[in-house]
């Protein structure tokens, strides 16, 4: 049984197996999708720590992240559809004043592995925590499509310090 569907509601992390033995690991982390829902893979690497990619927001795309090296900082931010639609600053500031666990952070590395779902209708984005950070994602669109239903909002709406490493 698939734990990747096409009805996931909310972005969520699900852990994956890494198989190792003297020669290094292998990680399976398409075992666990549906392959009808994905049409489309590809690979970003951020040279240097600190690059942010997104905030972007779709109404069709569902993407899945995982981490081929470094390390990666993601947020999520689930927007009513008519906020995306207007894309006005203002009004996403005050819904996210008002609903703070709109916005929400996961980590992912190359270390501890694991795969970020996260479905249509959430704006998400992402910081590269190392330097050369590789993600390899998974899109149910043919980038032809994607690129339609790709609405950009500023990355620093949600505040500058949801992007940073808070010490704890």
């Amino acid at each position: 049984m698939f734990k990747i569907i096409a009805n996931i509601k909310e972005p969520t992390i699900l852990k994956i197996q890494s198989i190792s033995d003297d020669r290094g690991l292998l990680i399976p982390f398409t075992d666990d999708i549906d392959h009808n829902l994905f049409h489309r893979c590809y690979m970003v690497e951020d040279y240097g720590k600190g690059v942010i990619r997104g905030l972007h927001y779709h109404k069709k795309e569902m993407k899945i992240f995982t981490i081929a090296s470094g390390a990666a900082k993601f947020i999520t931010m689930k927007l009513p559809e008519e906020l995306a639609n207007r894309n006005n600053e203002n009004e996403i500031k005050e819904f996210i004043r008002t609903n703070p666990k709109a916005v929400k952070a996961w980590v992912l590395s190359s270390r501890h592995h694991g795969v970020l779902i996260v479905p249509a209708y959430f704006a998400n984005g992402w910081v590269s925590l190392e330097e050369h950070t590789v993600l390899v994602s998974l899109s149910n669109l043919r980038f032809e499509k994607a690129k339609d239903d790709d609405i950009r909002i500023n990355p620093y709406i949600i505040g500058k310090d949801k992007w940073k490493v808070i010490g704890r």
